[in-house]
């Protein structure tokens, strides 16, 4: 059994999250991504729920939107 990271309900919920909380504010992934220090791929491999992200890019992409980190996952 290989070691890659399976995809989860919640990989994939918060990363619909970011996805709809950037479309909200008009932003690209490009946009996001320049915010937060990170490629546009791996914005969109978060958006997919892809990749798991950090926890200093959780609170770099709360800041980006403005939030707190607890309303990133308010879903």
């Amino acid at each position: 059994m290989g070691t890659a990271l399976k995809t989860t309900q919640l990989h994939i919920a918060f990363g619909k999250r970011i996805q709809d909380l950037r479309k909200e504010q008009g932003m690209t992934q490009e946009d996001l991504a320049e915010l937060v220090g990170v490629d546009r791929s791996y914005m969109g491999f978060l958006e997919r729920g892809e990749k798991n992200a950090t926890l200093d890019k959780i609170g770099k992409i709360a800041k980006a939107f403005e939030i707190s980190v607890k309303n990133l996952f308010d879903f």
